[in-house]
């Protein structure tokens, strides 16, 4: 009853944000649309970098209003607010702007919006978009040039601050106080759209910004639907209500789809992590022997056959991507059911007289925490609650809403709120795989460093690896310390990476067909909306 009731409330809610489809629909192999309708599954804020709640798609939704400096593409970085990037030692890099770019409300962007912005974030680290500007030692304007100096060189800051951190406008942010109250008077940025129309129940309207100095927008309006249940979104999809779905598509269903007509699917790596995630606070989890022996317990490459149908890669025990710029030598998988057996039996782990087994004078039942609304997580959780009872260990499933699992795993998105579950399925969006600095979040011991650290991690040797990582003045060197920290992460195990989905991701190619593919951004990227002069 529940879940006819929740698709039709939502099915309602596509229509009362006016998703019908373009009068003038595009034909296969077009790359133009009057108006298109991109179902995302729950509330981005108010589309301000301090406001949205996910690395993806509420990140990529912010840059569609708000441009960066730079721009990644493919494998590189482009110029985009600045017109070119010149450095000669990765550390002072000049940074001239483009001429005749405005803010949505017609006035100029200028040096001074720049520096205003990188000393704003500097004061203001919070929100899902907000940007570690503390590597930068000082910028400056003169004339239309920006200059940054770094504290230390860093080959990776074009791609991981420049092209990340969304230029503010001065006049409208220099008020702000409380940056996670930001409204929509404050989503005002320099990008290929606007935000006309905003609704935290049903969504947002976004128009071309007619005056967009680097580009054509390709569509004239793009309503962006909240459908949080997976099977309305697709549903949708396929009556032709929606126009794309920023979530992947569900293995199951996969095929169907590419068999309709009128759908397309756009497929590329996706470099978003799925994790098991350990409380490493709370007991026994602050033990490394535990984790390693219950990590053995969980057959990855099952998950990926099972949960994703094949459409995925076992995460690496080290957690980088074989792909990353920064990839160490590929890890072995350490599946090993007997091993984890002899592992908990050497921790005096014996089993009760209900199978169970007690460790330190308390069984070992736990709770796996699991967002209610993602299939292939659900299945994942299943399974791997399958594979410890194999090993004598418990598991309670509680399947909970995006904002709930939120609040116990990552409270205001603070680590310093601390974290208030035993085990709990979790992921990161692309960007995080992509730099050294960022993975460095997920593990460093102290929270200005570790602002990604979920799970409490703390080890005076893995604080020294990120330090000689993140100061390291070239790639290759970088490169090399990241095989030493993803040695480390195998053997301490604050997560156990259970595997990379394929990205794939749905189109109604009878409305709109130019959606392509961004590595660390999917298909809802400025390239698939807009035809760039960045020449």
């Amino acid at each position: 009853m529940y879940r006819t009731t929740a698709a039709l409330l939502s099915l309602a809610l596509l229509t009362a944000c006016g998703s019908s489809a373009s009068t003038t629909p595009t034909t296969p192999g077009t790359q133009q649309a009057k108006s298109i309708t991109v179902a995302i599954s729950s509330d981005e804020g108010t589309l301000t970098p301090f406001t949205n709640q996910t690395g993806y798609p509420g990140n990529n939704l912010v840059k569609l209003l708000f441009d960066t400096l730079v721009i990644v593409r493919g494998d590189g970085v482009s110029p985009l607010l600045a017109k070119e990037i010149r450095t000669s030692d990765n550390k002072t890099f000049a940074l001239p702007l483009r001429p005749g770019v405005t803010w949505h409300d017609g006035k100029p962007l200028t040096a001074d919006d720049v520096v205003f912005s990188v000393e704003f974030y500097r004061k203001n680290m919070e929100g899902d978009s907000s940007i570690d500007v503390r590597p930068i030692a000082k910028v400056s304007a003169d004339g239309d040039t920006v200059t940054m100096t770094l504290k230390a060189p860093d080959p990776e800051f074009p791609r991981r601050i420049l092209a990340d951190m969304a230029i503010l406008p001065k006049h409208l942010w220099e008020s702000v106080q409380k940056v996670s109250t930001a409204g929509v008077d404050k989503a005002v940025g320099s990008g290929p759209y606007k935000l006309a129309k905003y609704d935290n129940a049903r969504g947002y309207t976004l128009t071309a910004n007619p005056t967009y100095a680097l580009g054509k927008p390709r569509v004239d309006s793009i309503k962006v639907a909240v459908i949080p249940e997976e099977s309305t979104q697709f549903a949708a999809l396929r009556t032709g209500e929606v126009h794309m779905s920023a979530r992947i598509v569900p293995p199951q269903q996969l095929a169907t789809l590419e068999r309709q007509p009128d759908i397309g699917v756009v497929k590329g790596t996706e470099f978003a992590s799925t994790l098991l995630a350990f409380n490493t606070t709370r007991a026994p989890f602050d033990r490394p022997e535990v984790r390693r022996a219950l990590a053995k317990a969980v057959d990855t490459a099952d998950l990926v056959k099972t949960a994703l149908l094949g459409q995925g890669t076992p995460g690496n025990p080290g957690f980088i991507h074989a792909e990353s710029p920064i990839k160490g030598d590929p890890l072995p998988p350490i599946f090993d059911a007997e091993a984890a057996g002899r592992e908990l039996d050497a921790l005096g782990a014996k089993p009760g007289p209900d199978g169970i087994r007690v460790l330190d004078g308390r069984p070992m039942a736990y709770e796996l925490l699991v967002q209610s609304t993602s299939t292939d997580r659900l299945r994942s959780a299943e399974l791997i609650r399958d594979m410890l009872k194999n090993v004598g260990v418990a598991v309670k499933v509680t399947s909970l809403d995006s904002d709930s699992l939120d609040a116990k795993v990552w409270p205001d998105y603070d680590v310093r709120k601390g974290r208030n579950y035993d085990m709990s399925m979790w992921g990161w969006s692309a960007p995080v795989m992509l730099s050294s600095g960022t993975i460095a979040q997920l593990l460093a011991s102290d929270p200005d460093d570790g602002s990604l650290n979920v799970v409490g991690f703390k080890s005076p040797a893995v604080d020294e690896t990120i330090a000689t990582m993140t100061a390291a003045p070239t790639m290759e060197a970088r490169t090399e310390a990241a095989k030493k920290l993803q040695a480390q992460i195998a053997e301490q195990m604050p997560f156990l990476t259970l595997y990379y989905r394929n990205g794939a991701y749905a189109f109604r190619k009878d409305v709109y067909s130019g959606w392509t593919w961004q590595n660390g951004a999917g298909a809802v990227n400025k390239f698939s909306l807009v035809d760039y002069r960045l020449g």
